[in-house]
């Protein structure tokens, strides 16, 4: 089921069909290498579907596939979800790409197209991006959207930087 659209992508819902399209993504090295998990088996890669169809039931969000108009592929996928940072609830913004699409702008397309809608379908109205401080790519597409770094913390015994918007 569509999300929305931007200029190039469709965003819909995650389905237990895209399971295939999301092997040579999530499990290529070089897309995971910033990945808390790193490459992800086929079995990994079910249970990532898997919380997603949950994730839309209990919060009526998640992470979005993002699928490409021009040839209708899943390159990766984009969204939020609630994280627990210093006893607080955030909603962070995720992003994920195939290799092939980077460089392109498409995750920052995303993202923004995400963050709009997180504030007029959610009222949400802080969004945050934990970022390894070697993740230049994933800084930068931060750093578009408009967000500051705000603060280092440690993440599951990582060192990394939270960026974050705050709206309205």
């Amino acid at each position: 089921m569509q999300i929305f659209e931007t200029s190039r992508l469709t965003l819909r819902y995650l389905t237990t069909r895209d399971k295939e399209a999301l092997i040579p993504i999530l499990g290529d090295p070089e897309v995971m290498h910033f990945s808390i998990i790193g490459v992800h088996s086929q079995k990994q890669i079910k249970q990532f579907i898997e919380q997603r169809l949950l994730s839309y039931l209990e919060h009526g969000f998640g992470l979005y596939a993002l699928v490409h108009k021009q040839n209708k592929e899943l390159i990766g996928y984009c969204g939020f979800f609630i994280q627990s940072i210093e006893h607080k609830n955030e909603v962070e913004i995720g992003y994920r790409l195939a290799k092939k699409y980077w460089g392109q702008g498409l995750g920052t397309e995303a993202a923004k197209a995400v963050i709009e809608y997180g504030q007029q379908r959610f009222n949400f109205k802080r969004f945050i991006c934990l970022i390894e401080p070697k993740n230049i790519r994933s800084i930068r597409v931060a750093t578009k959207l408009g967000m500051k770094l705000e603060k280092k913390i440690v993440y599951y015994g990582l060192d990394v930087e939270m960026y974050s918007l705050n709206s309205r």
